[in-house]
């Protein structure tokens, strides 16, 4: 049952993105997180935001404290529309903004799990990154 209720968690999350370090406003609204993600679109991502259509985005949690602000959920209408975005993420890089895709509970501690091997074949000098 677990790997089917797994496998559903992530057909439900496949078109969300969830992006790190977007700075937050006392008691900001769902409203104003998604006009900060369509600012970013056309600003950072150099994307027309107006053919991104964005279902919903809002804060996770609670807050986290003034320096760091809580992520944004960003739901897509479309699945190549979060493509898309994903796409042109290296040009965040000097930013402190950051894309990660949205995994079910079972595939964040699996990652998670894997991240010490990943960094001991980059100090051999190897290309490794977890798909």
């Amino acid at each position: 049952m677990s790997g089917k209720s797994d496998y559903l968690e992530g057909q439900s999350k496949r078109k969300n993105l969830i992006i790190d370090g977007i700075p937050e406003s006392p008691g900001e609204s769902w409203e104003e997180s998604e006009y900060k993600v369509r600012e970013l679109l056309r600003t950072e991502l150099q994307m027309d935001e107006e053919r991104i259509e964005v279902e919903r985005a809002h804060r996770m949690g609670n807050g986290r404290g003034a320096d760091k602000p809580r992520q944004i959920v960003v739901k897509f209408l479309r699945f190549k529309d979060k493509t898309a975005v994903m796409g042109r993420r290296n040009r965040l890089k000097g930013t402190n903004i950051f894309l990660n895709e949205d995994y079910p509970e079972a595939v964040r501690q699996k990652r998670k799990e894997l991240i010490p091997a990943m960094k001991a074949e980059r100090s051999k000098g190897n290309i490794a990154y977890i798909r």
